[in-house]
């Protein structure tokens, strides 16, 4: 597997850790017969439990437009250092924007700027398609 394809899976793992912390905070908020049940009562989470449930909804949608990008041109036969690199900011860039989100720190716009630089990682990509 590409190094490119291997940050696209690592970062699919990274959607499915976010999607199952959300989900632990609404069954810790609302409890177990309530995750077994019709949930036609919303779920309360606590803070974290509704940042994760943002982080990872922020982080399909940046996921769909880095693989949209990617596979093709990853199909197309196009590995360089700059796809590499580009693929390792977008993932490298996203575990930070979800550890910040969860947890809440606000500093210095840490959040955003990791949001940009996943962007960025994902342009680099495309550019080298173009």
């Amino acid at each position: 597997m590409s190094v490119e394809l291997s940050m696209l899976m690592w970062s699919g793992v990274l959607l499915l850790v976010l999607i199952l912390t959300s989900a632990n905070a609404n069954l810790m908020s609302m409890g177990l017969s309530w995750g077994l049940g019709n949930r036609d009562d919303a779920a309360t989470p606590p803070a974290w439990g509704a940042r994760a449930k943002r982080a990872y909804m922020n982080l399909l949608e940046n996921l769909l437009v880095f693989a949209a990008i990617l596979l093709p041109v990853s199909l197309s036969g196009i590995s360089n250092d700059m796809t590499v690199l580009g693929a390792q900011i977008f993932l490298g860039a996203r575990i930070v924007h979800a550890l910040v989100y969860v947890t809440g720190v606000t500093l210095l716009g840490i959040r955003t700027l990791a949001y940009f630089a996943g962007i960025a990682g994902t342009v680099t990509i495309l550019l080298q398609a173009l």
